[in-house]
């Protein structure tokens, strides 16, 4: 292995990786570059930093299916309520889901639960409990088998599938029957890792922060060393059955439309059982199979990335970045393996020639779309100003961005700059009419990092808008929801998403019916369906059409998602004045004030219990402090125009001084 490239991959991020050529080869973090090699089978406990492996874990739950699907136990394609009959949900088709479908991303389920999946310094299995009756009130998106989308909630379920048939909680079986099979001894989940010695250091900019902990066991609740994870890929290397079949394994390495693939396929979702992926370009034109997968939680990333014909398993493990920027770190280090087997891999992006006049008939494109981009779905006008180029206007909640894009000699429309040359990580888009008689935009876009490499996406992007029109005393009504910013009060005091924990809405004017929403730093669009609901309505058949929510208004002025999470208007919120003394907790409502005037710009203290935490918001809603960051200061100083929120448990209470 070049000891000069992994140096200069890592001082990139904070990382560990591992790497299994035919041995183990792990490599420290950026402070301490170091390299040591040991047989694959001396993988036991070390001073190794743990991570959480993030979406990384929809592979071990897959493994534990399919190692009972060896034995008989489980049927893969059988409906999931065979093994979990008391899963329900507001939608009849959800009869039709089978385990399959959960493993692959096809069962039509919207996506996520996030109320308290994830939590700092806390391992409340909340989340996971209350999962089933959260779903009991959900629709689907799609018929079952339809389309894969990405879907954490599925692979939560498939952790209940594997603890309703062998009766052993989803942690005691992942530790005997995966891990305690192959020899790593420093993987789990928060179940048992919590607190552990050896967790990996987690910063905020450059202070240290309280350990994030994802409850989500089988969609994200693996931890584990890089090592760990990369011994954990090396068992899908030809002809180790440590932990499976060469059927199993075969199976989950084969895409869910293997059978009904067309040419748009590369542009729907590429998944297998549990991988992100289980084919890609660059590889393939070397002849080498890989299949990988990413994960992602607020404050840690990874990539697993294995070529199973080539005895090579890499593992990137980091705190900071994201698991983008580790696949290209797993993606240049498992080249180098490949080039010492006399194999060469060529990742360069396609050219794009640009045509300066776009062909006749493509102005029938002209109208709105929901268009999905890398922040999340926007509302887009598209216009054809001269048949010099498109023009794309995406509105957002405070102002409209115009982009202008030109015809390609691929047939697609590439955005440029004012200089007429083509952007850097620009969308390709392509326009598709579908069978339905709707019109479909898909997208590819070479993403460049620099000493990386290029990242390629391919998928369905965008669709267009169905009018809907709703009456004006509807109208009248939905405008409140933008008269004010709303806020998440129903998540445990623990639960990241008080990182960002605002909602914000605003009707498209230009397309009456249809709510733009931005918040948890994502955008998404709504459609109006009356006075009191707003719901997700894309049928994008790819993970641009992941975690799709609807938003319920109820009698008491709280905004609930279905995917658990509840908001209450800002304005609803009293004043921050000298005479708040006490903030009285209860668990699961966390406290909201409005700094007015008289406390802008002082300084508090409070007296804070163990299970609880202070928030801070600047009048921009950011976050400016929290006592999730480790030995943080007691003066608690209070911007003008801002908000604090204090949260905790049901009997305590803060005592503020100042």
């Amino acid at each position: 292995m070049n000891k000069r490239l992994i140096g200069s991959l890592l001082a990139v991020m904070m990382t560990m990786a591992a790497v299994l050529p035919t041995g183990s080869i792990a490599a420290g973090s950026v402070a301490d570059v170091s390299l040591a090699t040991a047989p694959a089978s001396d993988n036991g406990s070390s001073d190794e930093k743990i991570y959480c492996v993030g979406s990384v874990s929809k592979v071990y739950v897959t493994t534990a299916v399919m190692q009972l699907s060896d034995k008989g136990l489980v049927d893969i394609d059988a409906p999931v309520t065979t093994y979990i009959p008391e899963f329900r949900m507001a939608d009849p088709r959800y009869t039709q889901i089978t385990v399959r479908m959960l493993m692959n991303h096809t069962s039509g389920i919207m996506g996520t639960q996030f109320s308290n999946m994830e939590l700092y310094g806390d391992n409340s299995m909340e989340s996971y409990d209350d999962l089933l009756s959260s779903l009991a009130s959900q629709r689907l998106k799609a018929d079952p088998g339809e389309y894969a989308a990405y879907c954490n909630d599925g692979f939560c379920l498939l952790a209940m599938v594997v603890e309703r048939v062998t009766g052993m909680s989803y942690t005691d079986y992942v530790v005997k029957n995966i891990a305690g099979r192959i020899g790593c001894e420093d993987t789990g989940t928060p179940v048992n890792m919590f607190g552990h010695e050896n967790n990996a250091p987690i910063y905020t900019g450059r202070l240290p922060h309280d350990y994030e902990y994802c409850l989500a066991l089988g969609s994200g609740g693996i931890y584990a060393t890089a090592s760990d994870v990369a011994e954990f890929g090396s068992s899908f290397w030809n002809g180790d059955n440590r932990l499976l079949s060469e059927s199993s394994k075969g199976g989950m390495a084969t895409r869910w439309d293997s059978e009904g693939s067309t040419a748009d396929s590369n542009y729907q979702d590429g998944s297998g059982l549990g991988w992100d992926y289980v084919e890609q370009a660059a590889y393939e034109r070397a002849g080498v199979r890989v299949e990988g997968k990413g994960g992602d939680i607020t404050s840690m990333h990874a990539h697993l990335l294995v070529a199973p014909d080539n005895d090579i398993s890499v593992s990137v493990l980091s705190g900071g970045g994201s698991s983008t920027l580790n696949q290209l770190v797993a993606e240049a280090l498992m080249d180098v393996a490949l080039e010492e087997q006399g194999i060469t891999v060529d990742h360069s992006a396609e050219e794009i020639e640009l045509v300066d006049h776009i062909p006749a008939g493509f102005t029938k494109y002209a109208g709105f779309y929901a268009i999905n981009s890398l922040s999340g779905v926007s509302v887009a006008e598209i216009s054809f100003p001269d048949d010099s180029h498109m023009q794309v206007d995406v509105a957002g909640l405070n102002r409209t961005d115009t982009h202008k894009y030109m015809y390609t000699s691929c047939g697609g429309f590439a955005e440029v700059n004012d200089y007429g040359r083509v952007k850097n990580d620009s969308m390709v888009f392509y326009f598709e009419d579908g069978p339905d008689g709707r019109t479909y935009i898909k997208g590819k876009m070479d993403m460049y990092y620099p000493e990386l490499g290029t990242h390629t996406m391919k998928m369905y992007v965008g669709e267009d808008l169905i009018d809907n029109p709703v009456s004006e005393d509807v109208m009248s009504a939905i405008v409140n929801y933008s008269s004010t910013p709303w806020v998440l009060t129903g998540d445990s005091y623990s639960s990241a998403n008080y990182d960002m924990p605002f909602l914000f809405f605003k009707p498209y004017d230009k397309c009456p019916g249809y709510m733009i929403a931005s918040g948890l730093g994502h955008s998404f669009v709504l459609r109006i369906d009356d006075a009191y609901n707003m719901s997700s309505f894309t049928t994008m058949p790819s993970s641009s059409n992941r975690d799709l929510i609807d938003v319920h208004m109820t009698p008491d002025g709280t905004l609930k998602c279905s995917n658990g999470l509840e908001f209450k208007s800002l304005a609803s919120f009293p004043e921050f004045t000298p005479d708040v003394k006490e903030v009285v907790l209860r668990s699961g409502d966390s406290s909201w004030y409005r700094i007015g005037s008289d406390m802008a710009n002082k300084t508090i203290t409070a007296d804070c219990p163990e299970r609880s935490t202070v928030c801070v918001y600047n009048k921009y809603f950011e976050l400016v402090y929290t006592t999730h960051v480790s030995d943080c200061q007691d003066e608690i100083d209070l911007p003008q125009d801002g908000f604090i929120m204090f949260a905790g448990q049901t009997g305590d209470a803060f005592i503020i001084d100042g």
